[in-house]
């Protein structure tokens, strides 16, 4: 089986290389990592060269990180992709899990992410223990977003069959998920983390002021409008829209989530 592995990114040299190393110190290799520079303006592009020349590495401005991973599936030749956001990193295993995981018969697979909070502090997880769901995840992901693109991997085909990512800083993936989930069943990696993401001032979930939301409110209620969600899931998903607009700013993504479940919205 090949694996293609797709990075985006943008102004981040020592993270891109951070997250380049931990896929090359996986013991299951991929067959090619793909960097996308979204129109970086400092030395990532020319650090990542030098420091991994045998990474493919595709130049692009302005298309976002949904956008960037897409450009990054077309030029890759693997049967099955794998994410990795710039500023996260693959912990020990990932390939091998993932791997294992669509060997069962999925052609979507997702593991547990572990967030390091540089914001607030602490640490959490997605998806939190005991709240992963395998097979039929459509449902789920009509209440709340339970994975990050950095701890999935996924058929080239299932990703071509919905047409990847969409544009935009936030929902992209949110979106892309549902309508994955409308078509294909996903395999649960297990509750051992695979993926260790880093939240600081740069990351794209800081900053979670009501224009943000509401565009990734958007680009989500258009996907599940796209895939017929039940009008319970509709009527959900528009309570959870109007409460977040009727309240206000969060500092992070994190913040608004932990708002969400004190409302028992989701």
């Amino acid at each position: 089986m090949r694996i293609s592995c797709v990075i985006p990114t943008k102004n981040r040299p020592e993270m891109t290389c951070r997250a380049i190393a931990s896929v090359l110190a996986q013991d299951t290799p991929v067959s090619e990592i793909i960097v996308v520079d979204d129109g970086s303006t400092d030395h990532t592009a020319a650090l990542v060269a030098a420091r991994f020349p045998e990474v493919r590495l595709l130049r692009r401005s302005g298309l976002g990180p949904g956008l960037a991973r897409n450009a990054g599936v077309s030029a890759a030749c693997g049967e099955v992709v794998m994410f990795l956001d710039s500023d996260d990193v693959w912990l020990e295993g990932h390939v091998a899990s993932l791997v294992r995981t669509m060997a069962r018969g999925y052609p979507v697979a997702y593991g547990v992410t572990r967030n390091r909070d540089h914001l607030g502090g602490g640490e959490f997880f997605i998806p939190e223990p005991g709240m992963a769901v395998e097979g039929e995840c459509f449902a789920g992901l009509a209440r709340w977003c339970f994975l990050v693109p950095s701890a999935m991997g996924v058929e080239t085909e299932a990703f071509a069959a919905v047409g990847g990512f969409g544009a935009g800083e936030l929902g992209e993936d949110w979106s892309f998920f549902i309508r994955l989930a409308h078509r294909f069943p996903f395999g649960f990696c297990g509750e051992e983390p695979i993926t260790l993401r880093y939240l600081h001032g740069g990351s794209l979930c800081n900053c979670a002021d009501s224009e943000r939301l509401e565009s990734l409110l958007a680009a989500v209620s258009i996907a599940l409008a796209e895939t017929g969600a039940s009008s319970e899931a509709l009527r959900r998903f528009q309570a959870l829209a109007d409460w977040t607009r009727q309240q206000g700013d969060w500092q992070t993504i994190q913040q608004w989530y932990i708002s969400l479940q004190e409302e028992e919205l989701i």
